[in-house]
């Protein structure tokens, strides 16, 4: 069984990744796929907003995005936000439009909206799932059981960090599959600890009198322990769940200000023309003389914008990259994002 679900566990990494502990960076968070009757020449407006719709959901943490006051406005500038598209082909026929959005613009225009997310650092959730079929012995769930496609499935449309473990010997010795089976809270919390989740799932599905049937428990450290039971047909089951657990994971602060931003001095650079200039550019920041902490805010048409914490003064920054003959200063304008620091602007030279 082991050797089988490692295959299983190689085969979906595209997926599915292993993270080491704490809040991860959930990828894809500013791409949409929708299924399609044909591969056509490109999107239409329809589908370009439906994709946005989808993204927005991510980006915001909730399904009830679509109330917010400003989500029409930002709906309504989706063909201007697309930056690409792709077709591609499932293994059953099916043909699925890929969109990916443009983050810079699409972060602005949420902004002014008023929209808040939790941003692309989000909890990480391990998952423990068992099944029993009728008339065999409960085990691990296989990857490709549609029970399993469905929560990832689910979890890429909310934009949750989901986590598998690793099955190895030291997880089977820990937590065997009939005791993952009786619900075993206490064994499932010394399993799960060498992964050092957020928040774990744990789960059983069982085939019985023509149905599929699903229990889960689902909670953390901090954390209180919460039963969810779906119901409906496996889809929907599965669905169900995915939903209450992001509400609860992705919810926001109700007092948490919609315009919150980290501390600090703002400074812009012009001329950023790619990644390598972008690591050099923040690597050079960081390595600064009273540097304390370099926030990323904006990457748009060759211009970045950091918030930088300090434990030293404007003036001396400024001397400190007046020695870097790649920042070329272009000047400092009181007033803006911050009062008291202002807004420093370069200019990249790489």
């Amino acid at each position: 069984m082991f050797i089988k679900y490692l295959r299983q566990v190689f085969a979906c990494v595209a997926l599915l990744w292993v993270i080491s502990a704490g809040a991860v960076t959930v990828p894809g968070l500013y791409s949409a796929e929708i299924n399609v009757a044909s591969a056509g020449a490109g999107p239409d407006a329809q589908q370009i907003a439906e994709g946005l719709a989808q993204v927005l959901i991510k980006l915001s943490g909730t399904t009830e995005v679509a109330a917010r006051p400003g989500y029409g406005a930002v709906l309504a500038q989706a063909q201007g936000l697309l930056s690409e598209y792709a077709y591609r082909n499932s293994a059953d026929g099916d043909h699925w439009l890929q969109l990916h959005y443009d983050p810079a613009q699409l972060d602005e225009l949420m902004q002014d909206a008023g929209i808040r997310g939790p941003g692309p650092q989000r909890p990480a959730l391990l998952l423990w799932l068992v099944v029993k079929p009728a008339g065999v012995a409960e085990d691990y769930i296989a990857t490709d059981h549609p029970a399993l496609q469905a929560l990832v499935q689910q979890a890429q449309r909310r934009g949750l960090a989901l986590q598998l473990p690793l099955l190895d010997l030291q997880d089977l010795q820990q937590l065997p599959p009939e005791l993952l089976w009786q619900q075993a809270s206490d064994a499932v919390r010394r399993a799960s600890q060498r992964y050092a989740p957020d928040a774990v799932l744990a789960g059983r599905l069982w085939y019985e009198g023509g149905f599929w049937f699903s229990q889960f428990e689902f909670g953390g450290e901090r954390r209180e322990m919460l039963r969810i039971t779906p119901a409906g047909d496996l889809d929907e089951q599965m669905t169900d769940v995915v939903d209450t657990v992001a509400d609860s994971l992705l919810r926001l602060p109700e007092a948490a200000p919609l315009d919150y931003r980290p501390q600090g001095l703002v400074l812009q650079v012009e001329g950023v023309s790619g990644q390598a200039d972008y690591l050099a550019l923040v690597e050079r920041l960081r390595a600064s003389e009273g540097v304390t902490a370099v926030f990323p805010e904006l990457l748009s048409q060759g211009r970045l914008r950091l918030r930088l914490q300090l434990d030293t003064s404007v003036e001396q920054l400024q001397e400190t990259l007046r020695l870097d003959n790649r920042l070329v200063p272009v000047g400092k304008i009181d007033g803006i994002y911050m009062p008291d620091t202002g807004l420093l602007q370069y200019r990249w030279q790489n």
